[in-house]
């Protein structure tokens, strides 16, 4: 049955469903004619033994008995008589019953209660028989009144055989209304089907028309639109990075075939040969970061970096940081200070970190002006750790602001810029993989105020080989995007 289509298994379900419901209730409605039918011959037999006991008791003899009994029940088109005395002499019997024996209809077993069995007389036939025990002014006798059972078995043979050519009839609209009951259940689901069928990489964008959002098939639809619409989110912002890649990529391979086709031109002096060899490296390496940071997202985004984390020193880090990019701020005219109280250990790997607080530095003394101020701190915040790199610079629009994180995104909106606009987009990448957060809040000409939030020592699950009692940290994470 598993081979069937869904509709032809509906079918067949529906099918065996109406068939069991159509033989109970044809079994239930014979069993109940049954029981009516023997009901009534019962009442009518009852009825008929208590005109034939009234006759007994108007009677004051047996001879007068038999004389009016003659009279009246000898002959008669549907019931029969037999009375007999207690030793089993008969008494009378009705024309249908003259060679019955009292044992035949099992007289000897009747008393003061009307009964109804089923005998077989020695002709066979087969009848229905009431009796009971009467007395009467010549003796206590045994009074019975039987009818033939044709009738009875012949309106049960009726039914029986109605019952019987109603059934396959009844099966059969059964399978046709319901292969037809099927197919429109199904028919959603079909045009769902030929709507998924129809989509492509480039049709995304496309929605299934949704009849009832209340229904399974509905939802059902609902649920597949939302897919679409995070494919569609996902393929463009996989061509949007494809294409932003290509881009920054092309930009220092231009430049380094720039460069040899200038050196290859002409005979040129040992200086001007180092010069161009100088620029070509600085292209080469400047390509090679860009291709370290593409790895890296790609490696973050697949969950294939995995690393311990361990309690680490935030201070620390920020202070080797700040010592290492002093010199560049005072280059660009920049004072950059470190505001750090004691902020005890945050569960991280120690250079990761390291790439987030120097990235985020760099940032602000980029888009600093001279003679400007960069502030880093970090302080304890209950049971989270807090960093702040905060600048007086150009800061941020409020239009570029939401996008900051994405890859490839400056707010300047310059392509000549130094970096490839993957810092913030790489931070924010390990920034999530240490269960922290990052926000970010500018105002243009204002400056900007990079906040990081990491979970400290204190509140999280630790585990360090290198110490023998720590709160507990993560064993493991996995880097994500």
């Amino acid at each position: 049955m598993k081979r069937l289509s869904i509709r032809w298994r509906l079918t067949v379900w529906i099918g065996m469903t109406v068939s069991a419901v159509l033989l109970l209730t044809g079994a239930a409605m014979v069993l109940s004619a049954r029981h009516l039918l023997l009901t009534r011959a019962h009442n009518a037999l009852s009825e008929e033994l208590r005109e034939i006991s009234v006759e007994l008791e108007i009677d004051g003899d047996e001879a007068a008995f038999c004389r009016a009994a003659e009279a009246r029940f000898f002959y008669h088109n549907i019931y029969e008589f037999a009375i007999f005395s207690t030793d089993g002499r008969p008494v009378f019997r009705s024309a249908g019953l003259r060679s019955v024996r009292p044992e035949e209809l099992q007289a000897q077993v009747v008393d003061q209660q009307i009964r109804l069995r089923k005998c077989v007389l020695g002709d066979g036939r087969e009848m229905l028989v009431s009796g009971w025990v009467r007395s009467s002014s010549f003796g206590p006798l045994l009074v019975t009144a039987a009818t033939s059972t044709e009738p009875f078995n012949r309106e049960l043979v009726t039914l029986e055989s109605t019952v019987a050519m109603i059934l396959p009839v009844s099966l059969a609209c059964s399978l046709i209304c319901g292969y037809w009951l099927a197919g429109r259940v199904l028919r959603p689901v079909r045009e769902l089907a030929r709507a998924a069928r129809a989509l492509s990489i480039d049709s995304l964008d496309q929605r299934i028309h949704v009849e009832n959002p209340h229904d399974e098939i509905g939802r059902l639809a609902e649920t597949l639109n939302l897919l679409l619409a995070r494919l569609e989110t996902a393929v463009h912002e996989i061509r949007r990075f494809t294409a932003d890649a290509s881009h920054e990529i092309r930009t220092p391979l231009a430049a380094l075939r720039a460069e040899a086709d200038l050196a290859l031109l002409r005979v040129r002096t040992s200086q001007e040969y180092q010069q161009a060899l100088q620029i070509i490296v600085d292209e080469a390496t400047r390509l090679g970061r860009l291709a370290d940071q593409l790895l890296d997202l790609s490696r973050s985004d697949a969950g294939a970096v995995n690393r311990a984390l361990r309690p680490v020193s935030l201070t620390a880090i920020l202070q080797d940081t700040v010592e290492h990019l002093q010199v560049l701020a005072e280059q660009r005219g920049l004072q950059l200070k470190l505001s750090s109280v004691p902020c005890g250990e945050v569960p991280g790997d120690e250079f990761r970190l390291g790439m987030v607080c120097s990235n985020l530095i760099e940032n602000a003394i980029k888009y600093s002006r001279p003679g400007g101020q960069i502030v880093v701190s970090c302080r304890p915040e209950g049971n989270q750790t807090v960093l702040e790199v905060s600048d007086d610079g150009i800061g941020i629009s409020a239009g570029d602001l939401p996008r900051v994180f994405d890859r490839f995104f400056r707010a300047d909106g310059s392509r000549s810029s130094a970096g490839a606009g993957l810092g913030l987009s790489i931070a924010q990448s390990i920034i999530r993989a240490h269960h922290g957060q990052i926000t970010i809040a500018s105002e243009p000409g204002q400056g900007t105020v990079v906040s990081v939030r990491l979970p400290s020592v204190e509140g999280s699950v630790v585990r360090d080989s290198n110490r023998r009692s720590v709160e507990p940290l993560l064993e493991e994470v996995s880097v994500q995007a």
